[in-house]
């Protein structure tokens, strides 16, 4: 309703224009439901993907020339591709396998006769021969060829009758298969099957074999043989009820080599295989009186459904072509659903005159096979006739010595006219209205002599085409049929889009909405004519009718009724005022529905930005429009949350998660409920326990066992710690090393500081660094003064040789150079560290009297308490230095620093070093911004799978293929791999896993 009161009747999608009906006032539903071809047809189509209702589209025909002679089923000799890329078949002549290689793209010999296996020149041992016949002359003659999903090469053989296998992993010459001379096997085509194995098809006795994986023959009907009862295993419940007796275990009996599956076909010239086991089988039979090919389905030796001729594809062949056309098949290609790019199963059909391949759907009803034509239009100039071949869901045939796809042109047809009738239920028996149920009924305007008002167009009418409408209107339904058509103007595109309130406008040559003024449309029930005309290679595209009543009459409502006294004046003047109603009414329903733009969820895109700007917020230009509509929705949530972790977490899954939705501002748990997602660790919770623990599993130091019992405190004394170290150091697996007492600073041999670390963390649980890092400072004050050694020997009365053997003094020295530059360096507190040990003292004790009570010294001040240098004396001294460097620095370490966990993909893309860095700098760019701003923090990827060592059970474990993901360790590649983050990956045919390769791989062993 816009806002004036005036409604609207509405066909929108298929269900609506299904209710309308054809020129023979057929329903189109009955018409697209039930695939109602040829001279039935409404000559309408609806596209689902575009959800638009256009003219039937049509199949275009390559015109041929005059020299085309067509090609032979004899040129098919055999093609195939591998799974690597490259193409094999049979050259002309049929003696020669020649190869076209993935990697050059050159072309080659990849076998003739004498390359490993020679020509027959005598007969095999154990066959019968007269004395006096000469031996056959040497040859080889190969028909038919395919390679299997296991990667073998299977060529079929004339003379003798057999195939020719090669192991393309393992390499090296054929082995050869020789059928018995008693059974007659002539192969012509072949085709791999699910699974492995192939299926071979003999053209000139019409049957087919079928080898195994194991390129064994399988028999047409294996009788299957079962156990003895005897043999069948018992089992027996545990709680002691009646026992169940397993079903027999049945085998195959055994076959026989003459087990191939016959076929019921006149000249059978093509086989493929189907994912369900079943095999179709291409007919070709050329018959005068009827010009197509036919498919045969098969499961073995017993047809499936009736035979299928291929000419529903005339129905979609241009009218004027459809007389003499008829569709002889030289080869097929199946290409199923999930392989292929269209979302459905087709099979491909090449033309036995060599200028265009047919697709087709391919579906089943019960046991027969459906075929539903379809209008692309696939040329094949130059077509050399060695077959369709499908691979890596494309479909390819051969030009001169190169392979290239099948590829759609854009050259659509379509029907030149058709008509279409809005919905109008027929009358019942008795005269009156329709039955409830029927039919749709027609549009209704709801009151006597309804003035219909406009009528609106959504679509697409392209140039050269047209949308003729007419219409009929009667005050009783059963009247609409008999009532006369009235031609109404033509439809004209509207410059400012659609009529309903901010819809955005199409662009494009006549896409956006089509509008028309009804001119004697009157009465309570409406019924509309459309006729939709084209050029053939386009057609209109409608999406949607929109038909308005009653009409809003400027002329009623606003002028004197002295203007409505002459009917025919006044239906003018009513139909010009109405064109200006039209424009202010648009204005007018703009303003009414202005809370459109102020509901996320209703805004127009363009306005999201402006809606944005209501919260001072500018949105990520990269950003889609559904994720920008979720921002603004949960903006107040999303700026209550700033600067907080989950904040934080709402910020970088709104910037990198793949698929954004409401739970990322729903989540309250602080992303405990998702193990495998962004992950936030404060390093404070890191002092004392490992990060794994806080959900790093990034940290390289695990969870260890450490005894209660075995910690050292202070009040244990000074002595106790002594004696535990210089018992640790004579232990006999540990080395020993000079003197006894502990060292609060690191020893200067390697070996003897990874023992003194062990020794601090398992009887302390932290390792001191408080006094190193005091000396380095005193030190470099020193170095930085003095420059030279001598001078700062001269000084202090010492013959150190370099200023790294200087050590803090014990006490604080008393007077001379020593004693000044002790004075400067504390007062100058030149290290976090310092100060903070300064701080600590004075917070503690309050005056420097107290603290000279407690440490027996004499410091003047706070300012010039020295650090200490080696490890207290009992007492406070000792307390107050455990718990400072356990405490205090280890809390100063790590307080208002976090660490952003990003995990890794599980995709290919988990190794895309451009995709990590560019995820990693966004993820830096959003914390910065996100983040308070006196905190530190660094982002690093996480793997959120198991990995031993680095991770919880139950909260890092993530089921996949084998005991870790494989994109934790891919092979090697020059360049773009890492050591420790890749292997060596053995070579072909080494790193094949999916069979046994002969060489490789021993049986049993």
């Amino acid at each position: 309703m816009d806002a004036n009161g005036t409604r609207y009747h509405l066909l929108l999608g298929r269900t609506d224009w299904a209710a309308c009906s054809d020129a023979r006032n057929v329903p189109l539903s009955a018409d697209w439901d039930a695939g109602i071809v040829g001279e039935s047809r409404s000559g309408l189509a609806f596209d689902s993907a575009r959800n638009e209702l256009t003219l039937s589209p049509q199949v275009f025909l390559f015109t041929g020339t005059s020299s085309d002679k067509g090609l032979a089923p004899e040129a098919r000799r055999g093609a195939a591709r591998d799974r690597y890329g490259n193409w094999y078949w049979i050259a002309a002549g049929g003696s020669e396998i020649r190869v076209q290689s993935a990697g050059s793209g050159a072309t080659t010999r990849f076998w003739v006769p004498g390359d490993g296996l020679e020509p027959p020149s005598a007969p095999r041992l154990g066959d019968f021969q007269p004395r006096d016949e000469p031996p056959p002359p040497a040859a080889w003659l190969l028909s038919g060829l395919t390679v299997t999903e296991d990667h073998y090469l299977i060529a079929g053989v004339l003379d003798p009758a057999g195939l020719l296998v090669w192991d393309l992993h393992r390499g090296g010459p054929p082995q050869q298969m020789v059928w018995p001379r008693q059974v007659d096997f002539v192969p012509f085509d072949m085709a791999p099957a699910p699974g492995g194995g192939a299926w071979i098809l003999d053209r000139a006795h019409r049957r087919y074999w079928s080898l195994d994986r194991r390129l064994n023959v399988v028999p047409c009907d294996q009788i299957e043989r079962g156990l003895g009862p005897e043999q069948a295993d018992d089992f027996q419940p545990r709680d002691g009820g009646p026992i169940r007796r397993a079903t027999p275990r049945v085998f195959p009996t055994g076959i026989t080599l003459n087990a191939a599956s016959p076929v019921d076909a006149f000249d059978p010239i093509a086989i493929e295989a189907l994912p369900d086991g079943t095999v179709l089988i291409l007919d070709r039979h050329p018959d005068r009186n009827q010009p197509f090919s036919r498919l045969y389905r098969y499961r073995f030796g017993r047809q499936i459904g009736a035979a299928l001729w291929i000419d529903a594809m005339r129905d979609l062949v241009e009218e004027d072509k459809r007389l003499g056309f008829g569709l002889i098949a030289h080869d097929l290609a199946f290409v199923p659903e999930k392989a292929g790019a269209e979302g459905e199963d087709r099979l491909y059909i090449a033309a036995a005159n060599g200028n265009q391949a047919f697709a087709f759907h391919v579906g089943l009803d019960g046991d027969n096979l459906e075929l539903e034509p379809r209008d692309t239009y696939l040329p094949m100039r130059l077509f050399g006739g060695k077959g369709l071949v499908a691979a890596d869901g494309k479909v390819y045939y051969d030009f001169d010595d190169s392979w290239i796809p099948l590829v759609a042109q854009p050259r659509r047809r379509f029907e030149s006219e058709a008509t279409l009738f809005t919905p109008l239920a027929a009358p019942s028996s008795e005269g009156g209205l329709p039955s409830e149920g029927t039919v749709r009924p027609a549009f209704d305007g709801r009151e006597p002599d309804c003035v219909w008002h406009r009528l609106m167009l959504d679509g697409c009418i392209p140039p050269e085409t047209e949308v003729q409408v007419w219409s009929r209107a009667a005050n009783a339904e059963p009247d609409l049929q008999v009532a006369e058509w009235q031609l109404e103007p033509r439809p004209y595109l509207r410059g400012d889009g659609s009529e309903l309130p901010f819809v955005p406008k199409l662009a494009g040559p006549g896409d956006g909405t089509w509008e028309l003024l009804f001119q004697q449309a009157r009465g309570r029930f409406l019924q509309l004519q459309l006729r939709l005309s084209s050029n053939g290679r386009s057609t209109p595209r409608l999406r949607a009718l929109r038909a308005y009543y009653p009409r809003f009459s400027y002329l009623d409502h606003y002028l004197p009724a002295v203007y409505r006294d002459e009917s025919l004046p006044a239906s003018f003047l009513d139909r010009f005022l109405a064109n200006v109603e039209g424009f202010y009414t648009s204005i007018e329903d703009k303003i009414a529905a202005v809370q459109i733009l102020f509901d996320v969820s209703s805004s127009p895109p363009e306005t999201l930005d402006w809606l944005a700007s209501w919260l001072a917020v500018a949105l990520d230009p990269v950003w889609d429009e559904r994720r920008r509509r979720l921002f603004i929705r949960h903006a107040m949530d999303f700026f209550q949350y700033r600067g907080t972790m989950r904040g934080v977490r709402m910020a970088l899954r709104l910037a990198l998660d793949a698929c954004s939705s409401q739970a990322i501002f729903d989540d309250d748990t602080g992303g405990r409920s998702r193990p495998d997602g962004i992950r936030i660790v404060e390093r404070y919770r890191t002092r004392r326990t490992p990060g794994v623990l806080a959900g790093d599993p990034t940290d390289q130091t695990g969870p260890r066992l450490v005894s209660l019992a075995g910690r050292w405190l202070p009040a244990q004394g000074r002595d106790a710690l002594d004696q535990r170290y210089a018992d640790f150091l004579r232990a006999p697996d540990q080395l020993a090393g000079p003197g006894s007492a502990f060292p609060i600073i690191a020893p200067s041999d390697a070996t003897v500081q990874a023992k003194w670390e062990q020794f601090a963390r398992n009887t302390l649980l932290f390792v001191p660094s408080f006094a190193a890092a005091e000396t380095q400072a005193w030190q470099a004050f020193l170095a930085a003064r003095y420059v030279d050694i001598g001078a700062l020997n001269a000084a202090h009365g010492t013959s150190l040789t370099s200023f790294s053997m200087v050590a803090l003094p014990g006490d604080m020295p008393t007077s001379g150079a020593p004693l000044k530059d002790w004075n400067e360096w504390t007062l100058a507190a030149t290290t976090t560290e310092h100060r903070l040990w300064q701080d600590f003292l004075t917070r503690r004790y309050g005056r420097i009297s107290a603290l000279n009570d407690a440490y027996g010294r004499h410091w003047a001040g706070f300012a010039s308490v020295s650090p200490p240098d080696q490890l207290p004396r009992d007492g406070p001294p000792l307390v107050d230095w455990y718990q400072f460097e356990s405490v205090v620095l280890a809390m100063r370490r790590t307080a208002h620093r976090f660490t952003v966990l990003l995990p890794a993909p599980k995709t290919d893309a988990a190794l895309d070093a451009a995709e990590h860095q560019r995820r990693l700098d966004l993820a830096q760019r959003v914390v910065d911004l996100e983040k308070p701003a006196h905190t530190i923090f660094d982002v690093k990827f996480y793997w959120a799978v198991f990995r031993t060592g680095e991770a919880r059970l139950g909260q890092d474990t993530l089921i996949d293929r084998g005991s870790r993901a494989p994109q934790l360790m891919r092979p090697m590649v020059l360049g773009q791999g890492y050591l420790a983050a890749t292997y060596l990956a053995p070579g072909h045919p080494q790193n094949v896993a999916d069979r046994q390769i002969l060489g490789r791989d021993r049986l049993g062993g």
